[in-house]
């Protein structure tokens, strides 16, 4: 994950027509249809708020929210988007990306986030909820604060704050069994360690939602901070001194499945897949990566074989949900957004791959023993 100054990007005009004049004709018609609704049932008051079917497995890709024109000038990443550069911040863009994620049969984007004293990525998380009113699409934030230098405690607490205070109310913000998620990274930032890192998640935890009105998603390939945190996920599945390490994701949700059954506390694991990986010209970008450093490396797409692959492990995982890596991150080159080289092969296999992971029911679990403390 990796953010660059920001800078205006101006669209081209006739593509800016073009989708101006598409909504145009999906509002035309969402009006068209409430009205029939109304006039053969007399319904009234009719809300198309977003709503998950309780068999419904959620699959979501990771959207960054920081990109500017120079960022795609052809030597920076791995391909570049179908419809040219672009500003993460017009609103224009961040509608074509609500379209082409139904397209993907997204449940919606896992959006990155730097917290709430970032007005950038801030204000396109709004905008993104904005965007997709009047949609089934259902988005979350993954807060990357703590990676960032100087970030305190007290920063976090304040970002959780804002999350629960001005977006889980919003009718596309995710809930799963009617609680908002929250997605967390970079573990042991800042304190430098577990264990500091555990009673400083045990602080953050208790000072903004001690009830666990929410579900916290960890991330990491042990449930180091299960049960105090309600899932677990794995942000990258690859690398280049661990190759294919997305084979081992059975055994991490097995092993949060026994913190489960030890706990008695609710536990969810989402399941990772990629089409790629690439970031072998990351550093041609000005940026600043937040995660640990990684030595570069690059992994073939085959054609949507690779995609394939890190897929066929999750009949092994029972996971609760899909995460796909990832929308738009170019500089890593895990994007499945329309691109130069491989057109809309990746969108399109994307949908395919998240109708049969819907497909497949989840097995059935035993129960988590009742009557045990909370954490």
């Amino acid at each position: 994950m990796r953010v660059t100054k920001a800078v205006r990007l101006h669209f081209d005009k006739f593509r800016y027509i073009s989708l101006t004049f598409q909504n145009l004709i999906i509002m035309r018609i969402r009006s068209i249809v409430v009205f029939l609704f109304a006039v053969l049932f007399g319904l009234s008051g009719l809300s198309f708020a977003p709503a998950r079917a309780a068999n419904s497995r959620l699959v979501l890709a990771d959207y960054m929210m920081w990109y500017q024109h120079d960022v795609f000038d052809g030597t920076k990443t791995f391909d570049v988007p179908a419809v040219g550069g672009y500003n993460s911040d017009d609103m224009s863009t961040i509608q074509q990306h609500v379209a082409l994620a139904q397209r993907a049969c997204l449940s919606g984007f896992a959006a990155h986030w730097f917290g709430a004293k970032e007005p950038r990525t801030t204000d396109n998380f709004g905008k993104l909820l904005q965007a997709s009113s009047g949609s089934n699409l259902l988005h979350v934030v993954v807060l990357l604060e703590n990676s960032l230098k100087r970030s305190t405690e007290a920063d976090l607490i304040d970002s959780v704050n804002h999350v629960m205070a001005n977006w889980v109310s919003h009718p596309n913000y995710l809930k799963i069994d009617g609680r908002p998620v929250i997605f967390f990274e970079g573990m042991t930032r800042p304190w430098g360690g577990a264990g500091a890192a555990k009673r400083g998640w045990e602080r953050i935890r208790k000072a903004t939602d001690p009830d666990r009105k929410a579900i916290w998603f960890a991330e990491g390939l042990a449930p180091t901070y299960n049960p105090l945190f309600d899932g677990l996920y794995v942000y990258r599945i690859d690398h280049k001194t661990a190759p294919r390490n997305w084979v081992k994701q059975p055994t991490f949700a097995n092993k949060l499945r026994a913190v489960e059954q030890q706990s008695g506390i609710r536990q969810y694991f989402a399941d990772t897949i990629a089409p790629g990986f690439d970031d072998m010209r990351s550093i041609k970008v000005r940026a600043t990566d937040v995660r640990t450093p990684a030595p570069g490396f690059a992994r073939d797409r085959k054609d949507g074989a690779y995609y394939r692959d890190t897929f066929a492990v999750t009949a092994q995982t029972n996971g609760d949900m899909l995460l796909v890596k990832s929308f738009n991150e170019w500089i890593e080159g895990t994007a499945i957004e329309p691109g130069s080289k491989y057109g809309d092969l990746y969108l399109n296999l994307t949908c395919e791959l998240a109708g049969a992971y819907r497909s497949t029911e989840l097995m059935a679990r035993t129960p988590p023993a009742e009557g045990k403390a909370q954490p």
